[in-house]
């Protein structure tokens, strides 16, 4: 167990050692917002930057293919042959899925991808949720968090990790009021509940502390101290760690050694471009509103008697001297600079100009541009997919000690509607989750929402897929069971349509026929297959009546009405379409 100065002595340690990384993942936020000073003294500081913002364009598009398929979660069972085993890994399954919908997972992915894609890693905390009785997923900001050393992207586990970042005094006194009290009347000033208090989170397999700082001259990340007051140090929370594991996972962009982010290397590149746009800018305001200069003649000193005024109409009077304006034009290489700058980030940054809506010249066909497009995009979302799969393993497994560390033998109960699974689920952890072995994979890694979907019609066109295995990776079929019967019943009601159009055609279906089943269809709403049972009925009994009692096709053991002693009378045309009704449907 650390005290209280050990925590904030690790944090210091720590903020000081991650602050090279700390201020590259600083400047990609500064410019993913837009908070980007070009550095000309000609410029207003207050104004943004005028040229595309690659990097925020680049990081949404390909974070957004990245967490647009939820991927899906396998739990084996220890026994393939055991029939309760089979029973219980569908339930650990339903449990995990739940779980997950319970914290919102699918907005979660979609943060955690931005944080992959621009700050080269992801970190989450899965903390237990008492009053709902299962454990919560939480993303934490890559900026605050200083996790101890890991080896690479295969290791996520950190032994312990560090988190920092501020709150007002305000939220102490609301939260904390034992500690607000002796934060009060710090260097004799009086409480202010904006000043800022520096908090900082320890968890490791132990314990989770909370631990508040109160030093003014200090900043987050950098450590100063007050040469006249020593910093404030209260702990406010110090927890047990039930579950004997760090239950804070961080995964990692691949690189050669230190984690880079996909756009670290466009940084300058956008600075540059960026400082040549504004001096065009300024060039161009230059040329509209010519600066004016009175030049003196020889012997004679320049007067101005009376300023011009173009919109009063005022006559400008001089005196000794002449009015030149100094006409500038933008330098002809400026804007070809810029697109060189523009195509460079592009390049290196991998962010195709069908980011932003466009659609490149020598792309003449819509399969070219697919292929060009996945060739940039595809194999990146592919890698983070894999990352992020590898990432919810883990997390999984500590969901589940988390689990069963604080509600072993509660039984537990809710409906999960996520993904492919739906229904109900009933759960014991001791007694359901015998085993924390689970597979996270996403169905066609690589692939967003809109290609998985072209992928898998490619593969049923050359028959190396089933349509039922295609419904399984397909983000948009919630059921499978359900949509499968779903098809069959229009494909069924297809071929009834096209059965009663080719009778009507021949003549089998009298008209008259026809057009009730089309009233019914229409006008009382009815299904097409009970319209024409209906009809079918109709007819029957109009037929039964055109019968005498007395004739042999009414005669018992003989024919019944409308079982077949239509068929032995000749009915007038037009009351003749039972036997091609009752064909059309036998048929089926």
């Amino acid at each position: 167990m650390k005290s209280a100065e050990q925590i904030v002595d690790l944090y210091y340690t720590r903020s000081s050692n991650y602050a090279g990384v700390k201020e590259r993942m600083r400047l990609i936020r500064d410019h993913y917002n837009g908070d980007v000073i070009v550095p000309l003294p000609e410029i207003d500081s207050t104004e943004a930057s005028s040229v595309a913002n690659l990097l925020a364009q680049g990081l949404d598009q390909t974070a957004m293919r990245i967490a647009s398929v939820t991927p899906d979660i396998v739990c084996p069972p220890e026994d393939e042959s055991s029939k309760q085993a089979q029973k219980f890994a569908a339930i650990r399954r339903k449990a995990l899925f739940g779980w997950w919908q319970n914290s919102r997972i699918d907005m979660q992915l979609a943060k955690r991808a931005r944080h992959l894609i621009g700050y080269a890693s992801s970190i989450v905390q899965i903390r237990f949720d008492h009053e709902k009785g299962c454990p919560t997923w939480h993303v934490r900001d890559p900026l605050t968090a200083y996790p101890s050393n890991l080896r690479g992207p295969d290791e996520m586990s950190p032994v312990d990790c560090v988190f920092g970042y501020e709150r007002s005094q305000g939220w102490i006194r609301r939260h904390y009021p034992d500690a607000a009290l002796r934060f009060a009347g710090v260097n004799e000033a009086p409480y202010d509940n904006d000043r800022p208090v520096e908090l900082i989170e320890y968890v490791d397999r132990e314990e989770y502390v909370l631990v508040a700082i109160h030093n003014p001259a200090h900043s987050v990340g950098v450590h100063t101290m007050n040469n006249n007051h020593e910093p404030i140090i209260a702990e406010l929370e110090r927890t047990p760690n039930l579950t004997g594991v760090c239950p804070v996972i961080m995964s990692q962009r691949i690189s050669l050694d230190e984690p880079n982010g996909q756009f670290d290397g466009i940084l300058g590149m956008y600075q540059q471009q960026a400082k040549l746009m504004a001096l065009e800018v300024i060039a161009v305001q230059k040329g509209i509103f010519p600066d004016t200069w009175l030049v003196g003649r020889a012997g004679e000193q320049p007067t101005i008697i009376n300023p011009a005024n173009g919109l009063t109409g005022e006559v400008g009077v001089l005196r000794g001297g002449d009015l030149r304006d100094m006409q500038l034009q933008p330098g002809f290489m400026t804007n070809p600079a810029i697109d060189r700058l523009e195509r460079a980030q592009r390049l290196t940054a991998g962010v195709p100009a069908e980011f932003g809506g466009e659609s490149t010249s020598n792309i003449r066909t819509g399969r070219r541009g697919d292929a060009v497009l996945s060739a940039v995009v595809d194999f990146a979302v592919q890698e983070s997919q894999r990352i992020l799969a590898r990432s919810l393993e883990t997390e999984n497994k500590i969901a589940i000690t988390m689990a069963k560390a604080h509600a072993g033998n509660k039984s537990k109960s809710f409906y999960v509607s996520m993904g492919k699974v739906k229904g109900k689920v009933d759960y014991v952890p001791n007694k359901h989750f015998t085993t924390d072995d689970n597979v996270v994979s996403y169905s066609h890694a690589g692939a967003d929402i809109n290609n998985l979907v072209i992928a898998g019609g490619q593969r049923l066109a050359m028959g190396t897929m089933s349509k039922e295995s295609f419904m399984k990776i397909d983000p948009l079929v919630e059921d499978v069971e359900s949509e499968r019967d779903a098809v069959t019943s229009e494909q069924l009601e297809q071929s009834l349509l096209a059965g009663i159009q080719q009778q009507a055609a021949s003549g089998a279906i009298p008209p008259s026929d026809v057009a009730r089943i089309i009233e019914l269809v229409k006008s009382d709403r009815m299904e097409l297959p009970e319209a024409v049972e209906k009809v079918q009925r109709e007819a029957q009994e109009r037929q039964a009546e055109m019968v005498s009692p007395t004739s042999p096709e009414a005669q018992p053991g003989i024919a019944q009405p409308g079982a077949g002693a239509e068929a032995m009378v000749a009915p007038p045309p037009a009351e003749g379409g039972a036997a091609g009704l009752r064909e059309l449907l036998g048929a089926l």
